[in-house]
Formats: structure tokens, C-alpha cells, sequence
């Protein structure tokens, strides 16, 4: 489903942002393994990039990264910058051709997905002069944000299918609009 960003989408989309920040912000925040609590705005860039593809999920990517900004001591712009990348790539991979089991793929683009994109959020605070992980809890980010982003990943591919199925139906009816009158 080609992901495009009409306004019935990014109404969608906001009531999707609504519930992820009440979701990590109220309650995964209070979920820890480990000293470490799962992130849902990495899996939301991750389920825009394979259900939209790679330029309508980046752009989700992007402004999810920029909610989540505001909830870390980091940066301005840091989970932006990865979230848009991370999601642009699933986009890229999700849209290579050749069989595959749907869920399957899913879950493990979003644990490998997930694992790039708090790597690449690692190095790019290391770029920026950020305070780094130990090694020891870097093993424990990758393993708590991939395993449950993993866990997380059909249904959040599931609410992202929802939010930009308007898109589809408002596409179909211009369609057929245009079919009618033509």
C-alpha cells in the first residue's frame, strides 16, 4: 500500500501520536527490564516505513522523532535524524520483492530494525558529544527495545494499516469519481 499523506491520514496519524505518547510516556516508561523501558515511537517509524514505504514512513519517522524528543534529554532533532532513516530503510526493505511470511517479516524487521536504529541513535549521540551506554547496557537496550518492538510489531503494523487506509479509500473514491464523470 503506497503510503500517502492526505488529511484524513494525518488525522489518523495524530490520533495514533495521542495514544503512543500516552502509551510510552504513562506506561512504558513504568515498564523497566533491566533499568531499560521498550520504545514505542521506534516501532511506530518502524511500522510507517513497512506499511507506507519508504517516503510516506520517513516523514512519519521524522515527526515521531520529533515527539520523542521531547521526552529525552538529548538533542533536539537526535531521534528525528535516526527515526527518519530507520524508517526510510524498512520502507526500502519492505518494498524488495520475493515471498515472504507476512508476520514473520514483521516481527523480524521490526527486532532488526530496531536494533539498527538504537545503534545508529547511539553513534549519532556519540557524534554529538552525548554521554554513551556502557557495553553491558547496551546489551540490555538492544535486547529490551528489539524484543518488544518485536512482540509490538503486527499490531502496530495493524494501527498503521488503519491510519493510512483513508488514504486508500480517498484514493478509491477519487478514482471512481473521476471514472463517473469522465
Amino acid at each position: 500500500m503506497a503510503g500517502v499523506l492526505t488529511l484524513r491520514t494525518w488525522r489518523r496519524l495524530f490520533i495514533v501520536g495521542v495514544v503512543i505518547v500516552v502509551v510510552q510516556v504513562g506506561l512504558l516508561q513504568q515498564v523497566t527490564l533491566a533499568n531499560v523501558h521498550p520504545d514505542a515511537f521506534l516501532l511506530v517509524a518502524i511500522c510507517a516505513g513497512l506499511v507506507a514505504g519508504p517516503q510516506a514512513g520517513a516523514v512519519v519517522g521524522f515527526v515521531t522523532g520529533l515527539v520523542a524528543d521531547l521526552f529525552v534529554v538529548t538533542p533536539y532533532g537526535l531521534s528525528a535524524l535516526c527515526y527518519v532513516l530507520v524508517a526510510f530503510t524498512v520502507g526500502q526493505t519492505a518494498a524488495l520483492p520475493g515471498g515472504r511470511a507476512p508476520h514473520l517479516f514483521k516481527v523480524a524487521t521490526a527486532f532488526l530494525g530496531s536494533i539498527g536504529g538504537t545503534l545508529l541513535y547511539l553513534g549519532l549521540a556519540i557524534l554529538v558529544g552525548q554521554p554513551h551506554l556502557a557495553r553491558a547496557q547496551l546489551v540490555d537496550v538492544l535486547a529490551v527495545v528489539s524484543v518488544a518492538n518485536a512482540v509490538l510489531a503486527v499490531p502496530g503494523v495493524a494501527v498503521m494499516r488503519w491510519a493510512f487506509s483513508a488514504s486508500a479509500q480517498q484514493s478509491r473514491e477519487l478514482a471512481t469519481a473521476g471514472v463517473s464523470r469522465g
